[in-house]
């Protein structure tokens, strides 16, 4: 697993101290969406997770470090259930159409909202943040997405002269579409009739662009 500007991490951890590591990362996602990170402080963490804030601080290094590893896991648990190895492997239009789909799926859950709302309130005070956001949205996004399009171009379903941009067109009209909803915070139960559609007109619109 990828580790995104976070010096501070241990190269390797043990079994004990990666159970540490996730007991942390999961009391301070929730105090980070219940109170946010102005009221969240690594004592609170601690207290609620269990351990010592020495422990944390050599974990994470500071409380914004907390916050980019908190941002990093939650995109590792993204990728991990949009991008199934054994989709990327199918046939590039099914593959397509539902990879948009679980991603959409993902980015409307109010949680998924929520920490996309606080991380958008703090990266004007923290530009390690920002910078954080970008490599992690491109590593967990991006690729998974580019990479589908090039086995399709191996194949010789599509052929795209640039894959890394039509995976970064593809992300940006579902992150496009998932945007009202954010404004609301989300939807529990999913995308609406009006965003599925949206969501396969925009892949088919893909498809048809860069069909061998």
């Amino acid at each position: 697993m990828n580790s995104i500007q976070n010096d501070t991490a241990p190269r390797a951890l043990t079994s004990r101290g990666e159970a540490r590591r996730e007991r942390l990362l999961e009391a301070a996602t929730q105090s980070l969406l219940e109170h946010g990170y102005a009221q969240t402080s690594i004592q609170r963490i601690v207290r609620q997770a269990g351990g010592s804030a020495a422990t944390a601080y050599q974990l994470f290094g500071s409380k914004e470090g907390l916050l980019v590893a908190v941002l990093e896991h939650e995109l590792n648990s993204m990728r991990a259930a949009v991008f199934p190895p054994a989709l990327l492997d199918q046939p590039v239009g099914p593959a397509l159409h539902e990879l948009a789909r679980r991603l959409l799926s993902y980015a409307l859950q109010p949680k998924s909202v929520a920490l996309y709302r606080l991380i958008v309130s703090e990266s004007h005070r923290l530009p390690q943040l920002a910078e954080s956001l970008r490599l992690a949205v491109a590593m967990q996004l991006h690729a998974p997405l580019e990479q589908c399009l090039k086995q399709a171009c191996e194949r010789g379903e599509l052929r795209i002269d640039d894959p890394r941009l039509a995976a970064r067109t593809l992300g940006n009209l579902i992150n496009g579409i998932a945007s009202h909803a954010r404004l609301t915070g989300g939807r529990a139960e999913g995308p609406d009739d009006e965003d599925l559609a949206t969501c396969r007109y925009g892949v088919d619109t893909l498809l048809r662009a860069f069909r061998a």
